[in-house]
């Protein structure tokens, strides 16, 4: 029982920290776009943004297929017990 409990918060910990990684990841682009922004003309930070742009889609794409696997692999049977 305690080692069932045990394997859903570690499988609920993956997807957090993703979750928070990928959170990190954007708000620290934002703040980027933000200080850049006040600090220099308004035409300075556009290829900032684009790269922010950029940046985040590799992010969600990262986070969706990472997310894909920890799925599969919950989801899945292991080894061996396929053939009972």
């Amino acid at each position: 029982m305690v080692v069932g409990v045990i394997e859903i918060i570690s499988e609920i910990a993956k997807v957090l920290s993703l979750s928070l990684r990928l959170f990190g990841n954007i708000f620290a682009g934002e703040v980027l776009i933000s200080v850049i922004s006040a600090l220099f003309a308004a035409i300075m930070p556009t290829p900032f943004m684009l790269l922010e742009l950029l940046v985040g889609l590799i992010q969600a794409a990262v986070f969706t297929m990472l997310t894909l696997v920890y799925l599969t692999v919950m989801t899945t049977a292991p080894h061996g017990e396929e053939e009972h």
